[in-house]
């Protein structure tokens, strides 16, 4: 008889926990997991052990306004889409450019933020002008970032991937490669820090970050955080943050 039960309560907690599935699509969850690299300030960094930034206090903020609590796990950039469309995450909001190859596999929120990208280079370095002159030389991106696909469409360059924004101006400063593209608000906080380095060049991206849900499940749940994206927008919370993370952008 205890056998007996001890395999009921085992079908009965198997039945409960297959039920509490953290996953947007289900009706009824109120959490979501969202995934983000962590490595890309002001957007998302660990600061003091903690995870903090422009992203990280968005869907936070959002999150809040919908009813849903907000669970972050960090991974490598490259990495989240698998694990969106493998459904160990919810989300992704990690600075993630809405590109039409991204599209294919998910589906995207309307765009939150949309910036340019910069060209860097060590100071001192003549040879490298312009994007021409970057032909047949070495040059450092984040890998799976819309940098990396623009990188790849220069004539002959070499193009070295890293996981960390911060490793690639180690690079750059150390001769590894002769050049970085960055998100030019990411850029200006290494330069910052890092005065021997310096932008030789700037270009206009053709599409801004948005929030990540794997494809053709959820539905309704991009549709209201569109609708809360607009309401943060209209009340000036939304320009709160981009205050706090120093991410205005002049316009001409």
């Amino acid at each position: 008889m205890k056998k007996i039960l001890i395999i009921v309560a085992m079908i009965i907690f198997g039945i409960l926990s297959c039920g509490n599935k953290n996953s947007a699509g289900n009706k009824g969850t109120k959490k979501l997991v969202v995934g983000t690299d962590g490595v890309f300030p002001p957007f998302g960094y660990i600061e003091k052990g903690e995870l903090v930034g422009f992203d990280i206090d968005l869907i936070k903020q959002i999150g809040k306004d919908l009813g849903y609590e907000i669970e972050m796990k960090v991974q490598p950039f490259d990495a989240l889409i698998p694990s969106l469309k493998a459904g160990k995450l919810d989300a992704i909001i990690s600075g993630m450019s809405a590109t039409e190859e991204r599209k294919k596999s998910v589906d995207f929120t309307d765009e939150y933020y949309k910036s340019t990208q910069m060209f860097l280079k060590k100071k001192g370095n003549n040879k490298i002008t312009s994007i021409e002159s970057l032909a047949g030389k070495k040059i450092g991106v984040q890998l799976g970032t819309i940098q990396e696909l623009e990188a790849r469409k220069i004539k002959n360059a070499n193009v070295v991937t890293n996981d960390a924004t911060i490793n690639l101006i180690l690079d750059l400063k150390n001769g590894k490669t002769d050049a970085v593209i960055l998100e030019n608000i990411v850029a200006k906080e290494f330069i910052k820090k890092n005065p021997d380095i310096e932008v030789f060049y700037e270009e206009k991206l053709p599409y801004g970050m948005a929030i990540a849900f794997n494809k053709g499940k959820n539905t309704e749940i991009i549709k209201k955080i569109n609708e809360d994206l607009k309401k943060l927008k209209e009340n000036g919370k939304y320009d709160e943050l981009v205050k706090k993370y120093g991410l205005e952008i002049k316009k001409d």
